[in-house]
């Protein structure tokens, strides 16, 4: 466990083996949700919203198949 302290800018160094096992470098985008009463940390994958759109066309599949693997592609992020 690494405990870290928020700047008065309120930002947060992100201990080294966290950063090691995420593979997470200088200039990497990173996502927080809250989840409860914890917040979860994800590297953001190279691939944007707008990519995984931009693949699907109006007859390939049903909206509500379409909102799960949409929801699907989110989870990897």
């Amino acid at each position: 466990m690494s405990v870290s302290t928020v700047t008065s800018k309120g930002q947060v160094t992100i201990p080294k083996e966290i950063r090691e096992t995420l593979g997470v470098i200088e200039g990497d985008k990173l996502i927080f949700l809250v989840e409860g009463d914890r917040v979860v940390m994800r590297k953001v994958g190279s691939e944007r919203l707008s990519d995984i759109l931009s693949r699907r066309k109006p007859w390939d599949e049903s909206g509500l198949d379409f909102q799960r693997r949409l929801r699907e592609e989110w989870r990897k992020l």
